[in-house]
């Protein structure tokens, strides 16, 4: 895949949205979201915990400042990189279009694709017109979608709590619980994994088909979010330093513990680590980025200027039993400029992308 402005948007055009800033907080560098340590920590941070088995895989998108990228006469004869070969494009970007398919299906479920349903030109679809509610970023985080935004709850509510007409792929739902400020649905009259919570500034939702408790899966983050569970930044040192150091950006993939396990390492079948979004395998994935085997976790983040024209690019991993050497082979071997340094069992590195359009 090239990277420039054209697949860039066009990537994200199938469900992008634009909208006020939300719960996920900015992530831009200082912004103060730290765990009171002096730790930067993205904005983000606060809905992330680990699962049972003490793993954590997620996606986060800031819509908002893709969608307002200049978008002008653009050509595919510059930057040619490509993605498949740098895992520093490849992560951010497989995960971007990753959550524009989870997220656009996801919400079907629920009659709400309107709400980040954006076509290709960067001109809302008739869809989103009919909506008032709209989401300015996202994000995935092991069984749940967060999107934040300006939400209007009454007009949730009745799409929601409506009979779908026709053939649909949304259910009817009523409100079955509450947690903190949210109101949470589940489907009428049936069980399923399905279930989503609404307040007037977030959107929590379940984002697989297996999930056997969906209420639970809705409630881990939205408790994290509010200080009433332990957020995996502050559970994991390693972790804290993994989102405190590549974690900020308009394009952010992450994972820790089995997400980067081999299948033979892994019994989780869950199908909720990074690999799985998306419709991928994990042999596939470690195929692509046969570098990445033996990492205990990752982070990798792409930042974008307001036109579009130039990205930055950020990565950390915990080394543990992964290639040294290859790793310093790929990690931003497509940009104009990179660094890369392993200290002490941890990887960081950075690079720039230069002309873009």
């Amino acid at each position: 895949m090239n990277l420039n402005r054209r697949n860039v948007l066009k990537a994200a055009g199938a469900s992008m949205a634009t909208g006020v800033a939300g719960c996920l907080g900015s992530n831009e560098a200082g912004n103060g979201n730290g765990n009171g340590n002096g730790i930067d920590l993205p904005g983000y941070h606060r809905w992330l915990t680990t699962d049972s088995n003490g793993s954590l895989s997620y996606i986060y998108v800031d819509w908002n400042h893709l969608s307002n990228l200049e978008s002008g006469n653009q050509s595919t004869t510059n930057a040619t990189t490509d993605s498949q070969s740098d895992p520093m494009l490849g992560l951010p970007l497989t995960g971007m279009m990753a959550a524009a398919f989870v997220v656009g299906f996801g919400l079907s479920a629920y009659g709400l694709s309107g709400m980040v349903n954006y076509s290709q030109s960067g001109t809302e679809t008739d869809e989103s017109e009919d909506l008032s509610s709209k989401s300015d970023a996202m994000l995935s985080t092991n069984e749940a979608i967060v999107l934040t935004g300006e939400i209007d709850t009454e007009e949730v509510d009745g799409i929601l709590t409506a009979e779908p007409e026709g053939f649909s792929l949304s259910k009817q739902y009523e409100q079955t619980d509450e947690i903190d400020d949210y109101d949470v649905y589940t489907p009428v009259d049936e069980e399923g994994s399905e279930a989503i919570a609404v307040s007037d500034s977030a959107l929590v939702f379940t984002s697989g088909d297996d999930i056997t408790e969906p209420v639970d899966a809705i409630r881990t983050p939205i408790e994290a979010a509010a200080g009433e569970t332990e957020r995996a930044t502050a559970e994991s040192d390693d972790l804290e330093w993994l989102v405190s150091t590549a974690g900020h950006g308009h394009l952010v993939l992450g994972g820790y513990g089995e997400t980067f396990e081999s299948p033979s390492e892994s019994d989780d079948e869950s199908g909720d680590d990074v690999s799985d979004i998306g419709s991928e395998t994990q042999d596939e994935f470690n195929m692509e980025y046969s570098e990445l085997e033996g990492v205990d976790g990752g982070v990798s983040s792409l930042t974008f200027d307001d036109t579009g024209s130039q990205a930055s690019g950020k990565f950390a991993a915990i080394l543990g039993d992964g290639d040294a050497s290859a790793l310093e082979d790929s990690l931003g071997s497509s940009a104009a400029e990179s660094s890369v340094e392993i200290e002490d069992g941890r990887v960081t590195a950075s690079a720039t992308w230069e002309s873009l359009d």
